[in-house]
């Protein structure tokens, strides 16, 4: 496998003490592969010392930190680190998405690079094949999860992808340049974390064949509380279905 470039797009809310950790890891992961890269560090309002920790870690890691400011949500998260990523990247250039919290293991980031070949335009992260797994899971975010995706599945197919809810994806930045130019913000139009689900959908026209890898995600990595809002993401998913027959139409 050659080694083309890596972006990573790394959404970070009150993670100050997670980022090194996560960004230590990282690092020993792709030097393995020498594989050149660098993570465009979303800071979303932090009001920990998320802000102090990424720079310092930008003087001894290729990071580069991007800050809203004040907190305006994931959506606009993805859309900041999304475009920042995609900028100057040629169309065979990796662009993964991977948790602040630590949660999204970089081990499997070479699984999912090997995968990443066209016409394959999305390596999917997943739980929900053969080796995936939820770990040290609170019971009712297992049960939402498990629910969403079968929902998802059924209602908003999109070949090859079981695990919609996810954020640990990588992208070929081709497609992803594709999709951002043709629905600018709306890429993420539902809001909250249902627009992880809304990007694959939206991808359909562009990405080619989808992908996954086996992951395991262990919640008991995580440090601190979830923002995961229910009733907002409960609505979010209403909307999608909307989106997908709307992609579906654009798509004939």
């Amino acid at each position: 496998m050659s080694a083309i470039p890596l972006r990573l797009v790394i959404p970070a809310y009150n993670e100050g003490r997670n980022l090194e950790a996560l960004v230590t890891r990282l690092s020993a992961s792709l030097a393995a592969l020498g594989r050149p890269w660098r993570a465009f560090v979303v800071d979303d309002g932090s009001r920990d010392d998320t802000a102090a920790v990424l720079a310092r870690l930008a003087g001894r890691f290729p990071l580069t930190p991007l800050s809203h400011g004040v907190n305006r949500g994931i959506a606009q998260v993805f859309l900041t680190g999304l475009r920042a990523a995609v900028a100057g990247a040629d169309d065979d250039d990796a662009v993964a998405i991977i948790e602040g919290d630590g949660t999204s293991d970089p081990a499997v980031l070479p699984a999912m690079l090997e995968a990443l070949v066209p016409p394959c335009g999305v390596v999917i992260a997943s739980r929900h094949v053969p080796g995936g797994a939820y770990r040290r899971f609170p019971l009712h975010r297992v049960v939402m999860s498990l629910a969403a995706n079968a929902l998802l599945r059924w209602i908003c197919p999109v070949p090859g992808a079981r695990d919609y809810s996810i954020f640990y994806r990588v992208y070929r930045a081709g497609p992803l340049k594709k999709a951002l130019a043709a629905d600018g913000d709306a890429f993420t139009s539902v809001g909250g974390f249902a627009c992880n689900a809304e990007m694959l959908i939206r991808l359909r026209p562009w990405m080619g064949t989808v992908r996954e890898v086996p992951f395991v995600y262990d919640y008991g990595v995580k440090k601190g509380r979830s923002s995961m809002r229910l009733i907002e993401n409960l609505r979010s998913y209403v909307r999608l279905f909307r989106i997908h027959k709307e992609v579906e139409r654009r798509s004939v």
